[in-house]
Protein backbone atom coordinates (compact mmCIF):
# COMPACT_ATOMS: atom_id res chain seq x y z
CA UNK A 1 0.00 0.00 0.00
CA UNK A 2 1.34 3.49 -0.57
CA UNK A 3 2.27 5.35 2.33
CA UNK A 4 0.13 8.36 1.15
CA UNK A 5 -3.25 5.80 1.59
CA UNK A 6 -1.97 5.03 4.39
CA UNK A 7 -3.06 7.59 6.66
CA UNK A 8 -6.55 8.04 5.26
CA UNK A 9 -7.08 4.42 5.28
CA UNK A 10 -6.38 4.48 9.15
CA UNK A 11 -8.24 7.21 10.03
CA UNK A 12 -11.30 5.32 8.30
CA UNK A 13 -10.98 2.13 10.46
CA UNK A 14 -10.56 4.58 13.50
CA UNK A 15 -14.03 6.55 12.46
CA UNK A 16 -16.16 3.12 11.79
CA UNK A 17 -14.81 1.78 15.54
CA UNK A 18 -17.38 5.02 16.04
CA UNK A 19 -20.39 3.47 14.63
CA UNK A 20 -20.01 0.05 16.42
CA UNK A 21 -23.51 -0.59 17.49
CA UNK A 22 -23.04 -2.38 21.51
CA UNK A 23 -25.10 -5.70 21.50
CA UNK A 24 -25.59 -6.08 25.41
CA UNK A 25 -27.95 -4.27 26.64
CA UNK A 26 -28.31 -1.65 29.57
CA UNK A 27 -27.59 -2.37 33.01
CA UNK A 28 -28.99 -0.04 35.65
CA UNK A 29 -26.05 1.95 38.33
CA UNK A 30 -25.25 -0.04 41.58
CA UNK A 31 -27.39 2.28 43.82
CA UNK A 32 -30.46 0.78 41.64
CA UNK A 33 -29.26 -2.76 41.46
CA UNK A 34 -28.84 -3.14 45.19
CA UNK A 35 -32.75 -2.27 45.62
CA UNK A 36 -33.68 -5.35 43.71
CA UNK A 37 -34.89 -7.96 45.60
CA UNK A 38 -34.54 -11.74 44.07
CA UNK A 39 -36.88 -14.45 45.35
CA UNK A 40 -35.31 -17.73 47.09
CA UNK A 41 -36.74 -19.39 44.25
CA UNK A 42 -38.71 -18.49 41.07
CA UNK A 43 -42.78 -19.20 41.37
CA UNK A 44 -44.19 -22.53 40.49
CA UNK A 45 -45.58 -20.99 37.37
CA UNK A 46 -41.97 -19.70 36.01
CA UNK A 47 -41.44 -21.74 32.49
CA UNK A 48 -37.85 -23.42 31.45
CA UNK A 49 -37.33 -22.61 27.64
CA UNK A 50 -35.03 -24.62 26.01
CA UNK A 51 -31.94 -22.81 25.14
CA UNK A 52 -32.27 -23.46 21.26
CA UNK A 53 -35.41 -21.92 21.22
CA UNK A 54 -34.75 -19.10 23.18
CA UNK A 55 -31.63 -18.23 20.12
CA UNK A 56 -34.86 -18.75 17.54
CA UNK A 57 -36.75 -16.28 19.52
CA UNK A 58 -33.91 -13.71 20.20
CA UNK A 59 -32.89 -14.34 16.19
CA UNK A 60 -36.44 -13.15 15.36
CA UNK A 61 -36.76 -10.65 17.29
CA UNK A 62 -33.95 -8.73 16.37
CA UNK A 63 -34.65 -8.63 13.10
CA UNK A 64 -38.34 -8.00 13.37
CA UNK A 65 -37.80 -5.38 16.21
CA UNK A 66 -34.24 -4.30 16.50
CA UNK A 67 -33.24 -3.15 20.08
CA UNK A 68 -31.93 -0.05 18.43
CA UNK A 69 -35.06 0.57 16.39
CA UNK A 70 -37.09 4.06 17.26
CA UNK A 71 -40.48 5.64 16.16
CA UNK A 72 -40.10 7.85 14.03
CA UNK A 73 -40.63 11.61 14.80
CA UNK A 74 -44.25 12.50 15.36
CA UNK A 75 -45.51 9.00 15.56
CA UNK A 76 -48.96 8.66 17.51
CA UNK A 77 -49.09 7.13 20.45
CA UNK A 78 -50.29 3.81 18.42
CA UNK A 79 -47.40 3.85 16.24
CA UNK A 80 -44.89 4.42 19.08
CA UNK A 81 -47.04 0.99 20.88
CA UNK A 82 -45.98 -0.87 17.41
CA UNK A 83 -42.36 -0.26 18.08
CA UNK A 84 -42.06 -2.07 21.50
CA UNK A 85 -41.15 -5.65 21.46
CA UNK A 86 -43.71 -5.71 24.84
CA UNK A 87 -46.52 -4.70 22.58
CA UNK A 88 -45.79 -9.07 20.90
CA UNK A 89 -46.27 -12.17 22.07
CA UNK A 90 -43.86 -14.56 20.97
CA UNK A 91 -44.90 -18.26 20.14
CA UNK A 92 -41.86 -21.03 18.69
CA UNK A 93 -42.04 -24.49 17.40
CA UNK A 94 -39.23 -26.97 16.37
CA UNK A 95 -39.65 -28.07 12.69
CA UNK A 96 -38.06 -30.21 10.73
CA UNK A 97 -34.27 -30.64 10.00
CA UNK A 98 -33.18 -28.12 12.94
CA UNK A 99 -35.60 -25.49 11.68
CA UNK A 100 -37.37 -23.88 14.60
CA UNK A 101 -40.61 -21.90 13.86
CA UNK A 102 -40.75 -18.50 15.67
CA UNK A 103 -44.08 -16.48 15.13
CA UNK A 104 -44.79 -12.88 16.39
CA UNK A 105 -47.95 -11.43 16.64
CA UNK A 106 -49.64 -7.97 17.96
CA UNK A 107 -50.76 -8.61 21.46
CA UNK A 108 -54.82 -8.43 20.82
CA UNK A 109 -56.56 -4.78 21.35
CA UNK A 110 -53.14 -3.21 22.77
CA UNK A 111 -51.79 -0.75 20.16
CA UNK A 112 -55.61 -0.43 18.92
CA UNK A 113 -57.09 3.05 19.25
CA UNK A 114 -58.00 3.35 15.70
CA UNK A 115 -59.33 0.42 15.46
CA UNK A 116 -58.99 -3.62 14.59
CA UNK A 117 -54.65 -3.72 13.22
CA UNK A 118 -54.24 -6.43 10.65
CA UNK A 119 -50.72 -7.74 9.58
CA UNK A 120 -48.64 -6.81 12.47
CA UNK A 121 -46.73 -9.80 12.86
CA UNK A 122 -44.42 -12.32 11.59
CA UNK A 123 -43.68 -16.38 11.35
CA UNK A 124 -39.96 -16.83 10.80
CA UNK A 125 -37.87 -20.20 10.16
CA UNK A 126 -34.72 -20.15 12.00
CA UNK A 127 -31.51 -21.93 11.67
CA UNK A 128 -30.58 -22.12 15.03
CA UNK A 129 -26.91 -23.90 14.74
CA UNK A 130 -26.46 -22.07 11.62
CA UNK A 131 -27.55 -18.52 13.67
CA UNK A 132 -29.56 -17.34 10.63
CA UNK A 133 -32.64 -16.64 9.68
CA UNK A 134 -34.03 -18.83 6.68
CA UNK A 135 -37.20 -17.27 5.66
CA UNK A 136 -39.89 -14.97 6.82
CA UNK A 137 -43.62 -15.00 6.35
CA UNK A 138 -45.45 -11.88 6.67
Amino acid sequence: MKSGLLLPVCLLLSACALFHRDSRPAHAPPEEAARVQFPLDLPEDARTLEGGTVTAMQLALDDFRPLDLKPHKGATEEEQCLYQRESYDVTAAPGPEGVTFVQITLKPQLCEKQGPLMDMGATYAVDVKGRRILAIQH
